[in-house]
C-alpha cells in the first residue's frame, strides 16, 4: 500500500480550535515535494488573539482586510479549503492513505478539522487518522535512551538537527523545517534498525 505523507504548519489566531482559526496553512506532499501555502480570511474576528499574532507575525488590519495586501492575501476560508482538496486529490489515493506530519500534529490537525467543519464541509475533511508527530517520535527516542530534554519544540529540533529554519512561526518556513527533522529522524532510526540486523 502506498502512503503519501503531507507535512503541514498551520498559523492561527490563538490556540482554541473551536474558537480561533487558521489564517495561514503550508503543505508539502512527499511524493513530489511540492510545496502549497494558502491564506485565510478569519471567520471569528471578535475571538482573534493579539498575543497569537505577535509571534506568527500576521497583522490585524490584514487580516481585517483594511490593506491592500490583506485583501490580496487572505482569501475566504471556503474557496481555500475547496483549492486544497483539489491539489491534494492529485496523489490519486484515498484518504486513509495519506500520512498527515507535524510538530505537534495535533494541534495544527485539530485547527484544520475545526476549520472544514466551520464551512460546513466536514465529509470532505482530506486527511484520515494516520498521523506522524516530530515532537513525539523525539520523546519516543529519548524515553527509551532515559535522556529526557528539557524542550522539544521545533526550535530546539532544528538546532539539534542542524536544520535552517530562517522564517520561524510562518507556515511555509516551519513546514520545511518540520520536513528536514523528520527526515534526519528517520534516518537516525533506519541506523539503528541496521545496527540490529
Amino acid at each position: 500500500m502506498n502512503y503519501v505523507i503531507y507535512f503541514a504548519d498551520t498559523e492561527t489566531t490563538g490556540l482554541n480550535p473551536v474558537k480561533h482559526d487558521v489564517i495561514e496553512l503550508s503543505l508539502i506532499r512527499s511524493t513530489d515535494n511540492v510545496q502549497k501555502t494558502w491564506w485565510f480570511k478569519p471567520i471569528n474576528y471578535e475571538n482573534i488573539d493579539l498575543g497569537a499574532l505577535r509571534v506568527n507575525g500576521h497583522k490585524i488590519e490584514d487580516l481585517k482586510l483594511e490593506t491592500p495586501r490583506g485583501k490580496n492575501l487572505y482569501l475566504d476560508p471556503l474557496k481555500n479549503i475547496i483549492d486544497i482538496e483539489n491539489w491534494i486529490a492529485e496523489d490519486g489515493v484515498p484518504n486513509e492513505q495519506r500520512v498527515f506530519c507535524g510538530h505537534n500534529a495535533n494541534f495544527d490537525k485539530n485547527m484544520l478539522e475545526q476549520l472544514w467543519i466551520k464551512c460546513d464541509a466536514k465529509d470532505s475533511f482530506p486527511f484520515g487518522r494516520r498521523t506522524l508527530d516530530t515532537f513525539q517520535l523525539e520523546f519516543f527516542l529519548d524515553w527509551c535512551k532515559e535522556s529526557i530534554a528539557e524542550g522539544y519544540s521545533l526550535s530546539n529540533l532544528v538546532k539539534k538537527y542542524n536544520v535552517k529554519n530562517e522564517k520561524a512561526h510562518s507556515a511555509a518556513a516551519d513546514t520545511k523545517a518540520t520536513k528536514e527533522v523528520f527526515e534526519k529522524q528517520v534516518e537516525y532510526f533506519r541506523k539503528i534498525l541496521k545496527s540490529e540486523k
